[in-house]
């Protein structure tokens, strides 16, 4: 726990270290962002010395592989979801489970090979499903009779019914 400050100079001198730390942060904080900030900028300008100095055909060869690298890109992610819509129909005809499209199997198979595959899959699948009955077969059948007027509740009721007969006329 801290001791509270006694003279108004030992309050004074406890601001004025409280000030400076605070200060002393904000400046270090403020510090590194501007050295970030002077980094980024003397890499642009380093960058943009480069291509001064770079010939036209350089430039030219830099940006269509760049364009190539882009299209290679979205060309795989492309393959990528309609293997995904291939693997997905070809799981619901097959009746299995959708979670199986990112069976790592599936997923590496070749074009060629994902019927082949699949079965193998739905034939592991089958295997782990239960055989038989998933619930009991056996019949039940009333072996006893309830007992009546057993119960005060049954007793009651059974009264009310019989004053219920007789107030009726049956």
């Amino acid at each position: 726990m801290t001791e509270l400050p006694k003279t108004e100079q030992e309050l004074n001198d406890l601001i004025e270290q409280k000030v400076n730390e605070a200060t002393a942060n904000l400046e270090a904080k403020h510090n590194g962002a501007m050295a970030n900030m002077r980094k980024k900028y003397e890499d642009d300008v380093r960058k943009a010395k480069e291509q001064a100095n770079m010939t036209a055909e350089q430039l030219a060869e830099e940006k269509a592989k760049e364009l190539s690298d882009a299209k290679d890109k979205e060309l795989n992610e492309l393959r990528a979801y309609k293997k995904a819509n291939i693997l997905t129909e070809k799981l619901a005809k097959e009746s299995l489970p959708l979670y199986f499209k990112n069976d790592t199997r599936l997923l590496n198979a070749e074009d060629g090979d994902i019927d082949k595959v699949i079965k193998e899959v739905k034939k592991e699948y089958e295997q782990t499903l239960p055989r038989g009955a998933s619930h009991s077969t056996v019949v039940q059948t009333a072996t006893q009779q309830p007992n009546k007027g057993s119960d005060p509740k049954d007793v009651a009721f059974e009264a009310m019914a019989n004053a219920l007969e007789q107030a009726l006329g049956k």
